[in-house]
């Protein structure tokens, strides 16, 4: 069975392109271009049984998962609202925990943009690595606060000076096949075992590489 023959990805855009580009076999998805995690409770993105649905309602009336993971942030750069975005994506997790009891919740963070393609392509000016810090100084918070496993996916995916590369994206957000399929590649090396995540395993340094 593919290793994520049980997993669900919650996310936006970069998300969508992980589904398209990466390789990923057996995954269910719940993701939307402009998705933000303020709107996981009104906005239905979520296609299931001939219906629509929103994240929220879909995580309850949806098949129950192995692993869930979420990758959201990058839409929300231009609230300019650290208090609003970390309290209200500790309700939604609160709420995937409820729905899902039985997932390895995964919550990943943001990776850095590259500030000349973003120029380049007319990004909206808060799309920028400041912002993309703010955020990431929350996620470990979250992390800790709802017990769920912090992936450092920035980490992984960008250069020696935390700036993702200019060959690695293609208007400076959005990431090239590769570097899809290098995202894939780390999901894959950093896992935490059920039993662990149960008793209590949630740090990133835990994770396994298998």
């Amino acid at each position: 069975m593919d290793y994520f023959a049980d997993a669900l990805f919650i996310g936006d855009s970069r998300t969508d392109g992980l589904r398209l580009y990466s390789g990923i076999k057996g995954a269910d998805f719940y993701c939307y271009k402009g998705l933000t995690v303020f709107e996981m409770d009104d906005r239905a993105v979520v296609e299931l049984d001939g219906g629509k649905y929103t994240v929220e309602q879909a995580l309850e009336k949806g098949p129950q998962y192995a692993k869930i993971y979420i990758s959201l942030g990058i839409n929300e750069l231009g609230y300019f609202n650290d208090e609003a975005f970390h309290q209200t994506f500790g309700d939604f997790l609160k709420q995937v925990k409820a729905s899902q009891p039985g997932a390895v919740v995964y919550l990943e963070n943001l990776v850095p943009v590259n500030a000349e393609k973003c120029a380049a392509n007319k990004q909206p000016y808060y799309v920028n690595n400041d912002r993309v810090a703010a955020y990431n100084a929350i996620f470990p918070q979250l992390a800790e606060e709802y017990q769920v496993v912090l992936l450092d996916v920035a980490d992984a995916l960008t250069d020696e000076n935390g700036i993702l590369p200019a060959d690695a994206t293609v208007d400076g957000v959005h990431f090239t096949k590769a570097w899809y399929q290098k995202w894939l590649a780390y999901l894959m090396e950093h896992t935490v075992d059920a039993d662990c995540y149960a008793a209590g395993q949630t740090a990133a340094e835990g994770a396994n590489e298998t």
